[in-house]
C-alpha cells in the first residue's frame, strides 16, 4: 500500500481517490481541507525501495551473496530508469554507497520500506558473525542517510531488544498492543467491519466477533484480525484462516528466545488465563 501511494510511476489516483482517506478524516472544514491537501501532496513523490528480507535468502549460502544480490538488482532497476547515469560507470558492492550518488546526482530522496526486517536473525540461516554483520548493514542503509524520506519497517521482534542502544536509535517503534496513535491501522475496528456485515446475509458481525476480535487497543477499542475477516466474508464461512498464513514452529522459536514477559503470558493463557491484549 506504501509503495502504490508514494511511488513515482503509479497511478495513486485510480487506487485511493474512491476510499476514505482522500476525504480527510476530521468534521472540522478548515482541518478536513488541510488533511486532503496533504493527501495529494505526497502521492507519487518518491522512489521508494521495498525489501523482503524473508524472500530468497534459502538461495544463499552467505549474508555477503544474499546482500549483493539486493545489490545487483538495484543496479538493474537504476539502468532502467536512468541509463545515462554517471553513478552505473563507478557502481561498487555497498548499497548504501550507490543510494547516496544516486540521490547526489538525481536530488530525489527514497522511502526504504523494510518486510520481515528480523527474519535474518529468527531464521537462523546464516552464522552469528553475519547477523550481526546484518544489522550493520541496517545501520548502515538507514541511519543519518541524506538520501531517505522515511523508513518503514515490519517485523515480529522488538526492534530494542536486538540492536545495539545506540546502532537504531533512528526508529521509533510501534507496537499493536500499546501504540496510542496508530493501533486502528493494524486491524479493523468495529464499525469497518459492520459495514461489510450488514450486506452479508450468511456472516453476522455477532459470529465474527466472537471469534476474530483478538486485540484490543489502549481505549479498548476492538481490533480485528484483518486476513481472517476478508477470508470470512469473501468465502462465507467461518474458519481458522490465519493458521494458514504462518508456521507454528515461529510461535516456538519467539517462546524461545524469551522476550520480556512473553513467554510467561503465553504459558498463562495456555492454563485458561485471560489477558487484556493478547489473543
Amino acid at each position: 500500500m506504501l509503495v502504490s501511494y508514494y511511488s513515482k510511476g503509479i497511478d495513486q489516483k485510480e487506487i485511493f481517490d474512491k476510499l476514505k482517506v482522500a476525504q480527510g478524516k476530521s468534521s472540522d472544514e478548515e482541518f478536513n481541507k488541510i488533511e486532503r491537501e496533504e493527501y495529494f501532496k505526497f502521492q507519487s513523490m518518491y522512489h521508494t525501495l521495498y525489501f523482503d528480507f524473508s524472500y530468497g535468502v534459502a538461495d544463499f549460502d552467505s549474508l555477503d551473496e544474499y546482500l549483493n544480490s539486493i545489490n545487483q538488482n538495484l543496479k538493474e532497476d537504476i539502468e532502467k530508469f536512468y541509463p545515462d547515469s554517471k553513478i552505473l560507470k563507478s557502481y561498487n558492492n555497498r548499497i548504501y554507497n550507490n543510494l547516496r550518488n544516486l540521490y547526489i546526482e538525481k536530488d530525489g530522496k527514497f522511502i526504504i520500506i523494510i518486510d520481515e526486517w528480523d527474519y535474518i536473525i529468527s531464521s537462523e540461516k546464516f552464522s552469528a558473525d553475519d547477523q550481526k554483520r546484518y544489522i550493520t548493514f541496517l545501520q548502515y542503509l538507514i541511519k543519518d542517510q541524506p538520501y531517505i524520506a522515511f523508513t518503514y519497517m515490519t517485523g515480529i521482534f522488538p526492534i530494542a531488544k536486538q540492536l545495539p542502544q545506540s546502532s537504531l536509535n533512528c526508529l521509533k517503534e510501534y507496537s499493536m498492543l500499546n501504540d496510542q496513535v496508530y493501533y486502528q491501522y493494524f486491524g479493523f475496528i468495529e464499525q469497518e467491519v459492520r459495514d461489510p456485515c450488514e450486506n452479508n446475509k450468511t456472516i453476522s458481525y455477532e459470529k465474527l466477533e466472537d471469534w476474530y476480535n483478538g486485540y484490543k487497543g489502549p481505549n479498548d477499542e476492538k481490533i480485528f484480525n484483518t486476513w481472517s475477516v476478508c477470508q470470512t466474508l469473501s468465502e462465507n464461512k467461518i474458519s481458522n484462516y490465519w493458521t494458514n498464513t504462518g508456521r507454528f514452529d515461529e510461535l516456538i522459536t519467539i517462546i524461545n528466545f524469551n522476550l520480556p514477559g512473553i513467554k510467561d503470558e503465553i504459558l498463562e493463557l495456555i492454563n485458561g488465563e485471560k489477558h487484556h491484549q493478547v489473543v
